[in-house]
């Protein structure tokens, strides 16, 4: 890939945001910020239950516990008013491997955030970490994928971490969700409205579509990866050329120690 001038990495921004949908992490983001009604039933949908109090402790919330470990910057990160964490990432990555560990990533990073210093263990809330996926993660039909720790030996016996992991694929064909989230999820694959919910949801994307800000924001943000994508292999090309030195100077020492093996020889027949 060649890199880019700055007007072209505009260019590439500018058409990123006219063809983005909900499926993009920024919109997706932007679009629960700005309507926690959405949000709040989407958690219902998917948990089938009542939730209260949904606030967002932090806007576009990133993590970076270390200087020398690897940040997350969350799509939706939400409270309730029990102080249940709900991480809500739309992930178009399609490997299960990835997925799998980039959850259990996430999750000791959201609990490094929230634990403080000097804080029991015991303090920690319960947590659920929802990925959404435009595309079948395993090798089944299902709607969703709900992982929670439970002890090989004792089926009946869950470690009580309050730990929650679930997966939803667009991709779904079982009878294994309510109607209400096969229309979300639907509405994900397709771009299309089946009821009030999503009807709210699209008319809820259209405005940030037509939102200036966040059209600058979407764009500024997509330029910088791409500067950085073209500093990385700027730092990975620098990195190559130094290994290419080592390895050159290391043949010119065994061509030298060769020749010079080569004239003890001679002057020794």
């Amino acid at each position: 890939m060649n890199d880019y001038t700055k007007a072209e990495r505009e260019a590439i921004a500018r058409k990123k945001w006219e063809e983005s949908t909900i499926r993009d992490n920024f919109v997706f983001s932007k679009t629960m910020e700005m309507n926690p009604d959405l949000c709040q039933t989407l958690i219902e949908y998917i948990l089938k239950t009542k939730v209260e109090g949904i606030t967002y402790p932090e806007r576009e919330k990133t993590i970076e516990n270390r200087t020398d470990s690897k940040g997350i910057r969350l799509d939706v990160y939400v409270k309730d008013k029990e102080g249940t964490v709900f991480d809500i990432e739309m992930q178009l990555s399609s490997s299960s491997d990835n997925l799998a560990k980039r959850m259990r990533y996430y999750q000791g990073m959201i609990d490094g955030d929230n634990l403080k210093r000097g804080e029991h263990y015991y303090s920690l809330k319960p947590m659920y970490i929802i990925f959404i996926c435009p595309f079948a993660p395993f090798e089944y039909n299902r709607h969703i994928y709900t992982f929670q720790e439970r002890c090989n030996e004792e089926s009946a016996l869950f470690l009580g971490s309050e730990t929650n992991k679930i997966i939803l694929s667009t991709k779904g064909t079982e009878d294994d969700i309510s109607q209400e989230l096969r229309n979300f999820l639907d509405y994900v694959e397709t771009g299309l409205t089946a009821d009030n919910y999503t009807e709210k949801m699209d008319n809820a994307v259209n405005i940030i579509k037509s939102n200036e800000k966040a059209r600058l924001d979407f764009m500024g943000y997509e330029m910088d990866l791409l500067e950085r994508e073209m500093r990385g292999r700027e730092d990975m090309r620098k990195i190559m050329e130094i290994e290419i030195n080592k390895k050159n100077q290391e043949l010119e020492k065994m061509q030298n120690e060769i020749v010079m093996l080569k004239k003890q020889i001679a002057m020794m027949s």
